[in-house]
């Protein structure tokens, strides 16, 4: 048994199993997102697929149970499509809507199973002696059916293919957080690609064949950098029309963004984070604001200003300025204990952000309230 290999196997299953759960909550929880969601849980059982496979290989199971070598090729190639259907997903556009797009994304899949039907009909004791023929070195490999370097170049060329393919349709939203996740998504397709660039230079150069699993893990990781540290994954958007990638900055200035469900959730979140008193804090920053919320600064900044209409200063001090008017109506305490109680760092600070949103000083605020 390959302990090394089999080891990260275990730990890419183990990590993709905890993305198959999160997937499925939010394929329940989200019913107006199936579609999104189904791309992504296709996309997750693929990791876990791959990772079984790996585990298979590296260990005395594929002697004792050789039906399934190989078995399993023509599906893992679609991952780069799983990747790709979901960023038009989110973005309203289904990539399976025609039937020659079925045949299209399809043809990788098609291609990889048609050239395995040799291979898949040999004896059992056949196919592990080619395995580990071709172990020892790829040339010794005899069968048609696509293997090493040649199997990794079609998973590689399919992702450097839709990562290409989703630049030329740009984002069909102006939205920044969905803006951002899609370019989180185009990296992991353009790690994919790089990592089967660079195990085919490897064994060319040097001679060294390792494992595609360590070629799996980055991707495994970053993947599940994406999904914990997002709580709340951007849902799909009505589609609008396509944004060029080279204008879309420019756009994004001269027109109004508008919200969307995403945005709400996500300001409702820091809104209950804020109620909780953690504008209190003379320190907060919009950074810690966002990790409290399991979110990133980008997206935390766009919900607050979109769905409040200012930014995310003013937006805290209002926060700040109503639990003064509280304690001034309400207690004995002075200006200036309020004033750092409700998180403001310099009474000048405090006087100035309270005269731009009520139109009076705190004590004039106090003396109007005991007259009323």
């Amino acid at each position: 048994m390959n302990y090394w290999t089999g080891t990260v196997a275990l730990v890419c299953l183990c990590i993709g199993v905890i993305l198959l759960f999160a997937s499925l909550s939010w394929f329940v929880n989200r019913q107006q997102d199936r579609l999104p969601m189904a791309y992504l849980l296709a996309l997750v059982c693929l990791v876990i697929l791959q990772s079984l496979e790996f585990m298979y290989q590296a260990s005395d199971l594929m002697e004792r149970f050789p039906f399934f070598l190989k078995l399993f090729d023509p599906l893992i190639v679609m991952m780069p499509f799983c990747i790709y259907g979901y960023i038009r997903a989110i973005q309203g556009d289904n990539a399976l809507n025609k039937a020659k797009d079925w045949w299209l994304h399809a043809a990788p899949m098609i291609v990889v199973a048609l050239l395995a039907i040799p291979f898949w009909s040999m004896p059992g004791e056949l196919k592990v002696y080619w395995m580990f023929q071709g172990r020892i070195a790829e040339s010794l490999w005899q069968p048609i059916t696509l293997y090493g370097n040649s199997y990794l170049a079609v998973i590689g060329a399919s992702s450097l293919f839709y990562w290409l393919l989703q630049r030329k349709k740009g984002i069909n939203t102006r939205k920044a957080a969905v803006r951002e996740w899609v370019r989180h998504l185009q990296l992991i397709q353009l790690i994919i690609a790089a990592s089967m660039a660079v195990r085919i230079i490897v064994y060319f150069v040097f001679g060294e064949s390792f494992s595609v699993a360590f070629v799996l893990a980055p991707t495994t990781a970053y993947l599940t950098y994406l999904l914990l540290t997002h709580a709340n994954p951007p849902m799909h958007v009505q589609r609008t029309a396509p944004v060029p990638l080279a204008s879309q900055e420019s756009s994004e200035q001269s027109n109004p963004a508008l919200f969307d469900e995403t945005d709400l959730t996500l300001f409702k979140e820091l809104g209950q984070a804020m109620e909780k008193g953690l504008f209190r804090e003379n320190t907060l920053t919009l950074r810690a604001l966002a990790e409290a919320c399991g979110t990133t600064t980008h997206q935390a900044s766009a919900a607050i200003n979109l769905c409040s209409g200012v930014n995310f200063y003013e937006w805290v001090n209002g926060y700040r300025i109503k639990a003064a008017c509280e304690a001034l109506s309400e207690t004995p305490q002075s200006v200036s204990e309020i004033c750092y109680l409700v998180g403001f760092n310099s009474k000048s600070t405090f006087n100035s952000a309270f005269r731009r949103q009520l139109g009076c000083t705190p004590n004039e605020y106090r003396k109007r309230h005991a007259q009323e």
